[in-house]
């Protein structure tokens, strides 16, 4: 691995199951009769945001699994500040949000204070629902 690079994990799965619910929860019921049966690809790795405290990513442009992601579904994404190196080096706390439209995604990141933070080093999971372009 280069230095200043992230190996990029990447898994697909042919059968998944989806189901749309509302934005705001489920408080209770049943289990639906029929799921929607889909594909979903799945990405993870490091990041380091810039002088502004922004990092970027296209999917498309990183996926060796194809067909690659495309179309209309926003990936879903979990990012968190990752510390490097010792265990004794108590990691400064950062607040990181990531701003996702389809395939391209943001990741802002700021300090307590609401000032952007640059060079916030970071851990992100992603998974994507099919919809696939070739």
């Amino acid at each position: 691995m280069h230095p200043g690079s992230s190996r990029v994990v990447q898994w697909g799965e042919r059968e998944a199951q989806m189901i749309e619910i509302s934005s705001l929860g489920v408080r209770d019921g049943h289990p639906p009769f029929q799921c929607e049966l889909s594909s979903a690809l799945v990405y993870s790795g490091h990041g380091l945001t810039n002088r502004e405290g922004l990092w970027t990513l296209y999917l498309p442009a990183i996926s060796c699994l194809k067909p690659a992601p495309g179309g209309d579904r926003a990936a879903s994404i979990v990012a968190m500040p990752t510390t490097f190196g010792s265990a004794e080096r108590t990691p400064r706390p950062y607040v990181l949000v990531a701003r996702v439209e389809g395939a391209q995604i943001a990741i802002w990141s700021f300090d307590l204070d609401g000032q952007h933070a640059p060079a916030v080093e970071f851990s992100w999971h992603c998974v994507i629902e099919g919809s696939f372009i070739h």
